[in-house]
């Protein structure tokens, strides 16, 4: 599997892995985006921040595990609906599967900012 890509009369072939789809943005450059929403292990995400939910909001360990849990599945859900509006750009900027406590909450704030700085650029002043 690969994309030809026609540089100075020479072709390149750009091998990518799936689940990734691949936007040109210029004559050499190329980004690859998830294809769809990619699943991180939220129980260790939520565990790992539940002991600093506690200590901040004097919460059990449980009850802020079970509220993170819900927020990520919430932001996930989300996710599944719009991911298909979100530009192949904007995906690959903010989802960051590999970052320490990746965040199904962290990609939707950043995908949504990324929405809402463009279209504050385009109304007119």
């Amino acid at each position: 599997m690969g994309i030809h890509l026609f540089s100075s009369g020479r072709t390149r072939v750009a091998h990518l892995l799936p689940p990734f789809a691949v936007v040109v943005l210029g004559p050499h450059l190329l980004i690859a985006a998830p294809a769809g929403v990619p699943t991180i292990d939220i129980q260790n995400t939520c565990k790992i921040a539940a002991g600093s939910m506690t200590i901040m909001a004097g919460s059990t360990v449980q009850s802020a595990i079970d509220s993170c849990l819900r927020s990520e599945q919430s932001a996930r859900e989300q996710l599944v609906k719009d991911w298909a509006t979100y530009p192949a750009t904007d995906k690959a900027r903010c989802v960051q599967v590999k970052v320490y406590l990746p965040s199904y909450i962290e990609w939707l704030t950043c995908l949504e900012m990324e929405r809402d700085v463009r279209a504050q650029r385009k109304t007119p002043r």
